[in-house]
């Protein structure tokens, strides 16, 4: 049986490429957007908006909060949702039509108003831009566990999705500085530059998920006489340890992508006294981590199950960032540091296309445990993880440096550097180890998933 199911596959020839290359350019649209969001808005809300520190590390962590709430609800909408495009895909298209006007009003500045003013502008638009995100990434990850019933081929729709979301995020993130200074004009128009660059990015969104929502399809659904009760749902992840396992992974992931992301740009500004390197740091990890990613999928087969796959990679992580640490530009050239640091990103991204591939086998461990098949309600857990890991970076680094006595713009105190590189370089080092843990515990391996997929089968059958 395990062979079988290893070779099985939905789609063929010509349709295969068509069905795996619409879902990969879904990956494109959120991370245009969301990667700007995570690597520069903490930094332009501080140094160019001029709203105080404590307020936008506060915003983050309420936004976080707030998820606990929207995730799940969008993921239970979704599910419920009947349409001709199906369950996911109208969500999808309007999230990606609402992200891109409120992402570009998000990095407008109003430096002249009022802090007040500022400040609740700016959680506004940054609420507003998190539920249409949600609209769209919750529906995308569910949409993985219906494309196709069989595991590797799966595995193979999210490896090509994270290589695309990665390539993507290496060229949105790489772009916003120059594309700043070059709007900005010879006067430095800061404000100016950054709402025209982030535009001009992040509007190539929209076209891309239209692809995405017309070549895909769902053909995986749950059973039509499943009633869905939402305290059930929460005692039901509870009951799934294989899940629970996958949440630490997607708050590793959480904060490694888009956490320190955000603490990124003080690292090098400041730590390293060039800002510019940010630039070259949010490229070169992009497109490792999506190589990392789809190649991960040859590596599995070396190493056979996706837990140990994802242990070998949270260990590289492990040891190139304890170097780092360690380091400083006194002990260690900018070449070096920024190897190690790709090192990290690619054992990152070699992570990621297997956790993503691992969540649909959790859908269907529920469904075997609870008889209830909810693919939006787990993916919207695994979101809220990833979003809550992305929250401890940006929160971290405002309480510690505001502890610290950061001040804009001006050389730091040893003591604010120190915190930076805890958030930056420790932390991934904490949340691998532990997920090294887990993963050893992790018992959903390819002959009990094969077995799983037999009795729902039999089930389906008898309904």
């Amino acid at each position: 049986m395990e062979n079988k199911q290893k070779e099985q596959t939905y789609y063929h020839g010509a349709e295969s490429i068509k069905r795996q290359v619409a879902f990969a350019l879904g990956g494109a649209p959120m991370n245009l957007c969301w990667v700007i969001v995570s690597s520069y808005l903490m930094f332009f809300l501080t140094d160019v908006a001029m709203v105080p520190m404590v307020a936008v590390s506060t915003l983050f962590l309420a936004v976080r909060a707030f998820d606990a709430i929207n995730d799940p609800l969008i993921g239970l909408l979704a599910d419920n949702t009947k349409s001709r495009w199906g369950r996911y895909r109208p969500w999808m298209m309007s999230g990606a039509i609402l992200l891109v006007p409120t992402v570009t009003l998000l990095f407008w500045a109003h430096p002249t108003w009022s802090t007040s003013a500022r400040t609740a502008y700016a959680c506004i638009l940054y609420v507003l831009a998190v539920i249409f995100a949600t609209m769209w990434d919750i529906p995308y990850g569910a949409l993985n566990s219906c494309v196709t019933p069989y595991a590797n081929e799966r595995s193979k729709f999210a490896s090509n999705r994270i290589l695309v979301s990665s390539l993507a995020s290496a060229l949105a993130s790489g772009l916003v500085l120059p594309l700043m200074n070059k709007f900005g004009g010879a006067g430095g128009d800061v404000v100016g530059g950054y709402v025209k660059a982030v535009l001009a990015i992040t509007i190539f969104a929209i076209p891309l998920a239209f692809i995405c929502c017309k070549g895909t399809k769902e053909v995986v659904y749950p059973p039509a006489s499943q009633k869905i009760e939402f305290s059930k749902l929460v005692r039901d992840i509870v009951k799934n340890p294989p899940l629970l396992i996958i949440l630490v992974s997607f708050f590793t992931y959480g904060f490694l992508n888009y956490g320190r992301s955000t603490v990124a740009t003080y690292y090098f500004s400041y730590n390293w006294n060039n800002g510019a390197l940010a630039s070259v740091y949010f490229s070169l990890a992009g497109i490792l981590s999506g190589l990392a990613a789809f190649f991960g999928f040859y590596l599995l087969k070396v190493f056979k199950e996706k837990n140990y796959t994802c242990i070998f990679g949270y260990a590289l992580m492990v040891i190139s960032n304890l170097i780092v640490f360690f380091s400083s530009p006194e002990s260690m050239s900018s070449g070096t540091m920024m190897f190690l640091m790709c090192v990290s990103n690619a054992a990152n991204g070699l992570v990621t296309g297997l956790i993503y591939g691992m969540v649909p086998d959790t859908v269907e461990y529920g469904q075997w445990k609870s008889g209830i098949r909810t693919d939006g309600f787990i993916y919207a857990s695994t979101s809220l993880s990833m979003k809550l890991g992305g929250a401890v970076g940006p929160f971290l680094l405002g309480i510690l440096l505001n502890a610290a006595g950061y001040v804009p713009n001006v050389a730091q105190t040893e003591s604010s550097l120190h915190m930076i590189n805890i958030c930056m370089n420790m932390m991934p080092v904490v949340l691998s180890g532990i997920a090294i843990i887990l993963l050893l515990c992790y018992k959903l391996d390819r002959k009990q998933h094969a077995i799983i997929l037999e009795e729902l089968a039999a089930q389906n059958g008898d309904n």
